[in-house]
């Protein structure tokens, strides 16, 4: 396994998104990384994400605070695949307690193996952060590179339960949103950007960052969500900039499938875009 450790977590420069590794041999190795503390001030990025408050933090701030640590990994010598037009696909979220603004916070990110999907591969980068040697928060980001060869298959079905919705309201995005939001996470993935830095990895025109997306979907839930939770969402097509979106929420009508318990909630615009789940827990 190859280490790095930081005393800080570190800053996500524009350039390293750009960085070339080696030739994709067919395995990815197991990299950590350990920072003693990540920043706890997300006064600005809870404006642009649309909280009302940053203390306690955002439920989404621990995994943003930490994506230089997981660029880490990801530029990291030992880490075969480009950077560059990297997809978030998924998002797993488990928050134990409410963390506050001034609490000293350490964190640990690893990235281990690799599956082969339709549209090329897919890895998790695991994400735990820490205060006073107990976890509080725990996140699995499930990323898509065409860096590996897709199998090319069918695509795998993304329908769930209707949604009883209780709740819908619209979102207008203007187009320097992707910008917007980089300038507050430091993800400056070149996919969300502009269209120029966006089409050449397929995208004609920028897209959202899935991280803003989830993070506004839960601002807009607000006090809904439980202190103790675990959140789960799917990314199910890209949201393109400038546009515009429906936000509902509510409660699955049948079945125990996603989002049956709990409170689901869904984003889409001429397509299904994102859907997601909530529980306490």
């Amino acid at each position: 396994m190859v280490s790095l450790h930081f005393p800080a977590a570190p800053s996500v420069s524009l350039w390293s998104s750009f960085i070339k590794r080696g030739a994709w041999k067919g395995e990815l190795p197991r990299i950590e990384a350990v920072a003693d503390t990540i920043p706890t001030d997300a006064a600005a990025y809870a404006r642009v994400c649309g909280f009302s408050h940053a203390d306690p933090l955002p439920l989404t701030w621990p995994g943003v605070a930490t994506i230089g640590l997981q660029l880490a990994v990801m530029t990291s010598p030992a880490f075969p695949l480009p950077v560059a037009g990297i997809v978030h696909t998924r998002q797993q979220i488990t928050r134990r307690r409410h963390v506050r603004a001034g609490e000293v916070l350490s964190a640990r990110c690893v990235v281990d193996g690799h599956r082969v999907v339709r549209a090329g591969g897919e890895f998790d980068m695991v994400v735990e952060v820490s205060s006073g040697g107990a976890i509080v928060w725990e996140g699995i980001t499930t990323i898509l590179t065409r860096g590996i060869r897709g199998h090319g298959g069918e695509r795998e079905p993304t329908e769930a339960a209707p949604l009883k919705v209780t709740r819908s309201t619209r979102w207008r995005l203007p187009a320097d949103q992707g910008r917007r939001y980089a300038a507050v996470s430091g993800d400056y993935n070149p996919i969300h950007l502009s269209p120029w830095t966006s089409r050449p990895f397929g995208f004609p025109k920028p897209i959202a960052h899935g991280w803003w997306t989830l993070a506004r979907a839960l601002a807009e839930l607000d006090t809904d969500v439980p202190e103790a939770c675990t959140v789960d969402v799917r990314f199910v097509s890209p949201v393109s900039l400038p546009g515009t979106v429906t936000f509902e929420a509510g409660k699955r009508e049948e079945g125990p499938r996603e989002g049956a318990e709990g409170l689901a909630f869904e984003v889409s615009g001429k397509k299904l875009c994102l859907v997601g789940s909530v529980r306490g827990g």
